[in-house]
């Protein structure tokens, strides 16, 4: 029999981060094991902090997505060296001739600031376009307690977490050139005979710290932010990222990333184990269908496997539904109560049902034709009464527009000023009173008397007690604002006030 097929889905916590106490001089401190997505260790991990020059690490990443060739050359000018005498600086002079490559040497071993402000200038028009793209760059990253005011650590309005930092840290490793830039310990320049130190380049020696574990770091200093490092390292086929920051001297810090890779590194690994379980089929020619896992959990050197157990939860009875490549469900594999590694289980094989298996699935197949019928008919009817409304719409449009010509034609035809006077006197049509007004040459006083009477006696002819028919009524005289005079118009909206405070009552 075919074993199934699994796919790794996610990986969690592997051991509560209260298991070991490293008791570090760093104040914030985060430990990530990134093959397995794993928090080895945490201290004040989400406490925002002042990160110095640990900056530089999303400085570089950005000059990288942005700048298509980084071996082109630029020229290092006067503006690059302007307001750096309080940072570091890699040594570059005006008129030098660099690479964007060596621009990034300079930012991430030297942490300098004039390599900062060159590759500032040449990828965006401003800093301030550059702050935005790295703030941009921690909203895709989904970061919370991280913003950036300036590209090289000043710590006004710079600061970021010990869990942020690693974030991006990880974000930063999947480039190819960022990760080969961050792992040289030392680089030349021979075109300006110039050496560029990674900040633990001779450290070990210097301190007599064993820092060997270490494959890539960026430290960062200043007087408020104390020292930081984040840092990388591969061992075994695992991959940490650590972050330690605020500690009082670089000794302190580098004493606390030697204990941590030395630990992981010499306390743990990958260890293979083996689940084997069944799942029922449903009227089949096979009854069961056997899981045999074949996996490695990342686990203590000294583990006790009888603390290994897991959770099976998904389906326990294969049916057609479950075809060649669909979920089974999830297994959970812990170790004592923490969680270490969550897989997902696939079936791999086509499985032969009996004819009465297929009987649910006929029904299903009908009952969704059916909906999908019930779907098309009803939206069939809505576009029907769309275009009914439509059309009863225009029709009503068209008479109305026939009425109002009449009008027109009426007061047009009747040039009997006595015939006026008799309209402008006994109409309750809203038009036709306008209309006609507009015919006929009366004093201020005599139009706005008229102009009264017909509101007071449009105002009698209908049932002020229906809000529509006052409605209608208050829409109708308002097209008509602009031709009113100002007396009128306070006289009818005071009217209809009136009304309305009636209608509630």
């Amino acid at each position: 029999m075919k074993k199934a097929v699994f796919i790794l889905l996610s990986f969690f916590t592997i051991f509560s981060v209260k298991a070991i106490d490293f008791d570090l001089n760093s104040k914030y401190a985060y430990v990530y094991n990134l093959t397995d997505d794993k928090v080895m260790y945490e201290k004040n991990k989400d406490e925002q902090a002042k990160i110095a020059s640990m900056t530089k690490i999303m400085t570089a990443i950005i000059v990288i997505e942005n700048n298509k060739d980084l071996d082109k050359t630029i020229t290092i000018k006067e503006e690059d060296l302007r307001d750096i005498f309080e940072y570091t600086t890699t040594g570059f002079q005006n008129g030098h001739k660099v690479t964007i490559k060596e621009l990034l040497y300079g930012i991430l071993l030297k942490s300098g600031s004039d390599a900062v402000n060159a590759a500032v200038r040449i990828t965006t028009s401003s800093e301030e376009d550059f702050v935005d793209l790295m703030n941009k760059k921690v909203n895709e990253l989904g970061l919370k307690n991280t913003k950036f005011s300036n590209p090289i650590g000043k710590d006004e309005g710079n600061y970021s977490s010990a869990y942020d930092i690693a974030k991006i840290m990880e974000y930063c490793l999947k480039n190819e050139d960022f990760k080969k830039i961050i792992s040289t310990d030392m680089y030349y320049i021979d075109s300006l005979n110039l050496q560029i130190n990674g900040p633990l380049y001779k450290m070990d020696t210097k301190y007599n710290i064993d820092l060997s574990m270490i494959d890539g770091a960026k430290s960062g200093f200043t007087s408020l932010a104390k020292h930081s490092l984040v840092s990388y390292g591969e061992n075994n086929g695992v991959t940490l990222i650590t972050v330690t920051n605020c500690a009082d001297s670089f000794k302190d810090l580098l004493i606390d990333n030697s204990k941590i890779y030395n630990y992981y590194f010499n306390n743990y690994g990958y260890k293979d184990y083996n689940i084997k379980f069944n799942i029922d089929i449903s009227n089949a020619k096979l009854d069961k269908y056997e899981i045999d896992l074949n996996t490695k959990l990342y686990l203590p050197n000294d583990y006790d496997e009888s603390l290994i157990n897991y959770k099976y939860i998904g389906t326990n009875l294969i049916t057609p539904l479950n075809i060649k490549g669909s979920t089974l469900g999830t297994l959970s594999i812990y170790y004592d109560k923490d969680l270490i590694k969550t897989v997902k289980l696939k079936l791999d094989k086509d499985i032969k049902f009996k004819t009465k298996a297929y009987m649910p699935i006929f029904i299903l197949v009908v009952i969704f034709i059916i909906l999908v019928l019930f779907i098309i008919i009803k939206k069939r009817i809505k576009k029907i009464k769309k275009k009914l409304k439509k059309f009863l719409n225009n029709k009503n449009k068209s008479k109305i527009n026939k009425e109002k010509q009449k009008i027109k034609t009426f007061i047009k035809e009747e040039n009997s000023i006595e015939k006026k006077l008799r309209i402008l006197k006994n109409t309750t049509n809203v038009e036709l009173f306008f209309d006609t007004l507009k015919t006929v040459n009366y004093t201020y006083s005599d139009k706005l008397n008229f102009e009264h009477d017909f509101i007071d006696r449009c105002f009698e002819s209908i049932n002020f007690k229906s809000l529509d028919e006052l409605q209608e009524l208050y829409t109708k005289l308002n097209l008509y604002k602009s031709e009113m005079e100002s007396k009128t118009i306070k006289y009818y909206n005071k009217l209809f006030k009136y009304c309305i405070n009636e209608y509630i009552k």
